[in-house]
């Protein structure tokens, strides 16, 4: 389970970094820029473009390991996208949006996952 690896700075820092910094960024541009910039459009047709794109971008730039990729990022990424969407247009905030992406960051992005260290029946 690699859980040792935790004790090493070099692992966990660049793992919670990610997870404080990137939130911030991702959602500043996603739903912040994106979705503003397209206001015009219906809410529906905005959020699901915004969403398209943001799952390809997961899945072609994103933080790819054997536990998330291809696939599996993309169909998670596009559901977490239309429903921050959601929740933007219905709040005008990005406040609770950046939490959630805080926590996916923290907790899907385990040490192991993000470092590559999953080993296919090791679980």
């Amino acid at each position: 389970m690699h859980y040792e690896t935790l004790g090493i700075w070099q692992v966990w820092l660049p793992w919670i970094l990610l997870a404080l910094i990137n939130p911030w960024i991702e959602e500043f541009y996603w739903r912040g820029l994106l979705l503003e910039y397209t206001k015009n459009w219906t809410n529906w047709t905005a959020i699901f473009f915004t969403s398209l794109v943001f799952a390809l971008s997961h899945a072609v730039f994103g933080v790819n390991s054997e536990l998330n990729s291809g696939l599996t990022v993309i169909i998670s990424t596009f559901i977490m996208g239309i429903i921050w969407g959601l929740v933007f247009k219905k709040t005008n905030s990005l406040r609770w949006i950046i939490f959630a992406h805080f926590l996916v960051d923290f907790f899907n992005l385990s040490a192991s996952s993000f470092l590559d260290l999953y080993e296919k029946g090791n679980w």
